[in-house]
């Protein structure tokens, strides 16, 4: 009988190997000897690599810090809250950065691996142009349509994840990659 401990070392073992070298080329073998158990194992427990794959986005892929955001925790300060909200966003990606990189290897020959990110990230596009939306009625942002203002602040977000995440093993961060002076920037065109 697979122990909750076996199963977990192969899904953290499986998770680093593919998301350093793709699904495609990790195999069973590099998976078992990583866990320090035998190939067997690693097939009694989950039967295949794509089961691996589809339990490690089942209990890794997190949008936890998503649900803090929420009218009670907002200040309707438009600075103070994108710096939040931001903050939350980035702590969602970097939970998720291994899924994420699996998901860009991989985005054309499993999609859908890109799509559970995706519907991910609509949670959170919902919550944020629901955001604008009410402070657009308070006044304190431009008009405009709320779900492009969310898309924008979270586009940026996503590109400046990814931009790090692709780069951090060749290239430095760029000098003054500073989140909150980005979002300063951001806030600044979004005041009427």
């Amino acid at each position: 009988m697979k122990t909750e401990n076996t199963a977990e070392k192969i899904l953290l073992s499986a998770l680093d190997l593919m998301a350093e070298k793709g699904y495609k080329t990790v195999t069973i073998k590099e998976i078992a000897a990583a866990a320090s158990i035998s190939e067997m194992t690693v097939f009694r427990t989950y039967g295949s690599k794509k089961a691996i794959l589809d339990a490690i986005v089942d209990h890794y892929l997190s949008s936890a810090p998503i649900e803090q955001i929420n009218p009670k925790n907002l200040a309707y300060e438009l600075e103070q809250d994108l710096n939040m909200i931001s903050e939350l966003y980035h702590q969602v990606l970097n939970r998720n950065k291994k899924i994420y990189l699996i998901s860009i290897m991989e985005r054309k020959t499993m999609p859908e691996i890109h799509l559970r990110l995706h519907n991910n990230a609509t949670k959170f596009l919902a919550i944020v142009t629901e955001y604008f939306r009410v402070m657009q009625q308070k006044g304190k942002v431009i008009q405009g349509n709320p779900e492009s203002q969310a898309l924008t602040l979270m586009r940026f977000n996503y590109g400046k994840f990814i931009s790090g995440l692709l780069l951090e093993d060749i290239a430095p961060p760029f000098p003054d990659d500073n989140l909150q002076v980005s979002i300063s920037i951001i806030a600044k065109g979004l005041k009427p």
